[in-house]
C-alpha cells in the first residue's frame, strides 16, 4: 500500500506503529455540528448521517495496518479560498482513483480523506435516498471523529506547509485481521 501510495506524489508519508494510538473522539466529531465546511447533513459521509463512533472505533481495531498521508499544494495566501476548494476536490479525486483500484486488486482496505465524499454532485442525502456508491463513498477523518492535527504532529508530519501552501491528509487502514485468520 506505501508504494501504490508513493506513486501518487503524497508530500509525506506516514506509517502508524500501533492501531491503537488511532484515537477517535466525540470533541472532533462534535466540531462537525458547527457546519464550518457547510456540509453537515447534507452528505452521506459526514454526521450526523455517517455513524456514530463505535462504528469507526470497531473498524480501525479491525486492521493491523495504517498510513498517513498528505499533500501540500500550492495557494496564493491563506485567503485564496478557491485554491484552497480546488485542492481539496484533486486530493480526494486521487484518494477515490486508489480506492477504486484497491479495490480492483481486491485489496482490503479503508480510506479516510480531507472533507466531504464529493462522489456524487449531490448528494443522494438531499433527497433522501441512500448513498448511490456505498462501496465507492469515503468519509473524512473528522467525521469519524480523529484529530487529525494530533495524529499527523505524533507521527512526525508536517501539519503547517506555510501561508503560501494548504495541506490535506488521508488515512488508510488495510491487512484485515480477518483476512489474517
Amino acid at each position: 500500500m506505501k508504494a501504490c501510495l508513493a506513486e501518487r506524489d503524497f508530500s509525506e508519508i506516514a506509517e502508524i506503529e500501533d492501531i491503537n494510538t488511532i484515537h477517535i473522539t466525540q470533541e472532533v466529531r462534535d466540531r462537525c455540528a458547527d457546519n464550518y465546511c457547510g456540509f453537515y447533513g447534507k452528505n452521506h459521509m459526514c454526521p450526523p448521517a455517517v455513524g456514530d463512533l463505535s462504528h469507526y472505533r470497531l473498524l480501525i481495531q479491525g486492521y493491523a495496518k495504517a498510513l498517513v498521508f498528505s499533500k501540500a499544494y500550492p495557494v496564493k495566501n491563506r485567503y485564496d479560498y478557491k485554491s484552497m476548494v480546488a485542492a481539496g476536490l484533486a486530493f480526494r479525486e486521487t484518494i477515490q482513483e486508489i480506492n477504486r483500484q484497491a479495490k480492483a486488486d481486491q485489496c482490503d482496505c479503508t480510506f479516510f480523506s480531507a472533507g466531504t465524499c464529493g462522489i456524487c454532485e449531490c448528494c443522494a442525502i438531499q433527497i433522501d435516498e441512500p448513498c448511490r456508491f456505498p462501496e465507492d463513498a469515503i468519509p473524512s477523518l473528522e467525521a469519524a471523529g480523529i484529530d487529525v492535527v494530533s495524529l499527523s504532529r505524533s507521527l512526525g508530519m508536517t501539519y503547517n506547509n506555510g501561508a503560501d501552501k494548504v495541506t490535506y491528509f488521508g488515512l488508510v487502514l488495510f491487512d484485515s485481521l480477518s483476512e489474517n485468520e
